[in-house]
């Protein structure tokens, strides 16, 4: 009961009543001061892209003065701790948004203009309500908003909070309850939220949403959804975090792109080719070195997720199941793996060898992508795979094919070249015996598997 008598008091209120009568003597409230200081006038205006992205986002950016004195806001409490949950910046000389709050807010707006969504002129009054005794039984605070929109008022609303003190009997919290009925108030347990006061677009999805749960009975659209929405959450983090440390470090951030890579390379086949090939020419200039580098690649790889997160581009496959697809997919490059090691010869051609190694590397990708939907068999598939590819690393002479070149070498060079490239070479040699001799045991391991 005392835990219900101290719960704050919230209610919706006709624009143009009257306030409530909160005193009465019979009840012990006798009086009720206004509190000057806590009392002000406040003009906002909230800025956002025209397609109000930011606060779909659940970011508010505004500028407001209060009683004459200008200040910069920002909220971003769903993105904490790379954004404040709430802070304030004085208005500085220029009157321009702070270049903190820019550099912040850049993953999320991207190539978007900020300009002004909605201004709001706002009436607040505290009130002291005291009993008997002269102990404050409640703080009681009386807001009034109006909302204008392209210079046109849509929108009016009043809030009346009541915060009781441990000081207010249930007794007294029963009569405040009957004095807002009486000029028609609602009592809410939470007030509309700026989204919802302004209305659209502010009120559509987020461009970031959450991953959804997926499951063996997922469809392709749902599963590579959820998949590209955790990669965007995901990637948009690691930028802020670095944004909001203030340093250069993008080791996280390159993680970050890298992992969304190798995920589109596993689900190309059945991407939208265009999409795909335009997101992979963003990322290829992988691990970017700066953060002027990666800017611009950063924003084009955000402006993609932010739709495929959503709605993929999957065309006639969307539909199909995702546990399907993608064991098919996994199963045919594990053919074509096979095919590739099951002719090799330690005397083969590096270009075989390599061919073998891109198709393992291959698989790697097609099995890590399908991991959330075949997560205990997937673990132990890409340990054992991993073995396998690091030999084939091992196995391939890469730079040592072919004859060195001795051009404007000395002798003696020439001769340390030559003795190095040879050792190279018989040390590859004899990974690639062991590994054409460990094959047939490793196809064992894989068929129990």
């Amino acid at each position: 009961m005392g835990k219900k008598r101290r719960a704050v008091l919230r209610l919706e209120v006709p624009f143009t009543s009257d306030p409530p009568r909160l005193t009465s003597e019979a009840v012990g409230l006798p009086r009720i001061l206004r509190r000057p200081a806590a009392s002000y006038t406040m003009d906002v205006t909230i800025l956002d892209v025209d397609d109000a992205r930011l606060l779909r986002a659940g970011v508010t950016v505004a500028h407001r003065v209060i009683d004459g004195l200008g200040e910069w806001y920002l909220a971003g409490p769903s993105w904490a701790p790379h954004l404040p949950e709430e802070q304030v910046e004085p208005l500085g000389a220029s009157g321009d948004l702070p270049e903190q709050y820019a550099r912040l807010l850049r993953p999320l707006v991207r190539r978007g203009v900020l300009g002004t969504m909605a201004a709001l002129h706002c009436e607040r009054d505290e009130w002291a309500l005291r009993t008997s005794e002269g102990q404050i039984a409640a703080v009681v605070r009386d807001e009034r908003v109006r909302i204008r929109r392209s210079g046109i008022t849509t929108a009016r609303y009043r809030e009346i909070t009541i915060t009781p003190s441990e000081h207010l009997t249930g007794q007294q919290r029963d009569f405040l309850v009957s004095a807002a009925m009486s000029v028609n108030a609602t009592v809410v347990d939470e007030y509309p939220s700026i989204r919802q006061r302004l209305g659209a677009p502010a009120t559509g999805l987020t461009s970031f949403p959450l991953p959804r749960e997926t499951h063996r009975d997922s469809t392709l659209e749902e599963f590579v959804a959820s998949l590209f929405a955790e990669h965007l959450q995901g990637i948009v983090r690691a930028d802020l975090a670095r944004r909001s440390s203030g340093g250069e470090d993008l080791s996280e951030l390159n993680d970050r792109l890298w992992a969304f890579g190798r995920d589109l390379r596993g689900l190309a086949p059945v991407l939208e080719p265009s999409w795909r090939e335009a997101t992979e020419r963003a990322l290829s200039g992988l691990p970017f070195a700066s953060p002027a580098e990666v800017e611009t690649p950063l924003l084009d790889v955000i402006d993609a997720l932010v739709g495929a997160a959503r709605a993929p581009r999957l065309g006639d496959l969307a539909h199909k199941p995702a546990a399907e697809l993608l064991y098919q997919r996994a199963e045919q490059a594990t053919f074509i793996l096979a095919d590739r090691c099951r002719a090799l010869r330690a005397d083969s051609t590096d270009e075989q060898w390599q061919g073998a190694l891109r198709a393992a590397e291959q698989l790697e990708v097609v099995v890590a992508v399908a991991a959330p939907l075949f997560p205990k068999v997937v673990t132990r598939i890409l340990r054992r795979l991993g073995d396998v590819t690091q030999e084939l690393r091992r196995c391939a002479l890469g730079a040592f094919a072919g004859e060195p070149a001795l051009d404007g070498l000395s002798a003696a060079q020439a001769f340390a070249l030559g003795r190095d490239t040879e050792r190279k070479r018989a040390e590859v040699r004899r990974h690639r015996e062991a590994f054409v001799e460990r094959w047939p045991d490793r196809v064992t391991e894989a068929r129990k598997l």
